[in-house]
């Protein structure tokens, strides 16, 4: 007898045989992700960890987009929070550690985790792909660590990132706030795989739960449990930091980066330069 798929808010599951589609399911705004997402992506994290007759998953975005990032209403949102009082933690904070968490625990699902993207892949969706067992992008993908350009950091899913594609790689991308294609994207190693279109997509998909369903499910998930213990661990310590960091800069330049990306004007530290020609 089947488990029961739980209900959540703001994604949508399916059953695939053995594979676990998650639907990613705010298409209107492109998936961003708001705190409903983040709670129904902890529940579901939780009931994996329980249900081992689902032995894949495969995270997707509903409609032409993947995920945009953190939703800009909910960032508004978190600027005009009060300032904690002497003593207490800020809220700011403990609203960005969430993300933290839900990384932690999709890194650690017994499941393979199979990602497909397309459209945006824009900031907080990147730790999603850093957390993936298989990466694939259709090959018009974008991607972009765009949260300095709004005056914060990439807090928690910067650690992921390190681990992902390396240190000099994360923080060319992260310092820049640069846009870069799905061929970028593989070269990296944030996406293993670049196809194109939908059929692309579909075949590469089909292809690798084929391939995964040749393996034995319980070998699987020791298998990424010894390799996980193998790798540097993720320290929650960090998380915490860079969580207390990233709301000091929210409550600093990054209330003006949240107004002027609000009113589509330029930030106060935007800088431009043009070429200079030698003479």
């Amino acid at each position: 007898m089947m488990t029961e798929l739980p209900e959540l808010e703001d994604i949508l599951l399916s059953r695939r045989q053995s594979a676990l589609i998650v639907m990613l399911n705010r298409p209107q705004v492109r998936n961003a992700l708001n705190g409903a997402m983040i709670s129904s992506l902890l529940t579901l994290c939780d009931w994996l960890a329980e249900n081992d007759d689902m032995r894949m998953v495969v995270l997707r975005g509903a409609g032409s987009s993947f995920c945009a990032g953190g939703d800009i209403k909910e960032f508004g949102q978190m600027v005009m929070a009060e300032e904690p009082a002497a003593g207490e933690a800020d809220p700011v904070a403990r609203n960005n550690r969430i993300f933290g968490d839900v990384l932690l625990k999709m890194d650690a699902i017994p499941q393979v985790l199979v990602t497909l993207i397309e459209g945006s892949a824009f900031g907080g969706a990147n730790g999603f792909i850093s957390v993936s067992d298989v990466s694939i992008a259709e090959g018009h993908a974008r991607f972009s660590l765009s949260e300095t350009t709004l005056g914060v950091p990439p807090a928690q899913i910067g650690p992921f990132l390190v681990r992902r594609m390396g240190l000099y790689n994360a923080r060319r991308l992260a310092l820049t706030g640069a846009h870069f294609g799905a061929q970028e994207a593989c070269r990296i190693g944030l996406v293993d795989r670049v196809v194109n279109g939908d059929a692309g997509l579909e075949g590469a998909l089909a292809e690798i739960l084929s391939q995964i369903g040749r393996c034995e499910p319980k070998a699987n998930a020791v298998t990424k449990a010894i390799f996980n213990r193998a790798a540097p661990p993720i320290d929650a310590a960090q998380l915490d930091q860079a969580a207390e960091e990233f709301a000091e800069c929210l409550r600093g330049e990054g209330r003006k980066g949240a107004m002027a990306f609000a009113q589509k004007e330029t930030p106060p530290w935007l800088e431009s330069f043009a070429a200079v020609k030698e003479t």
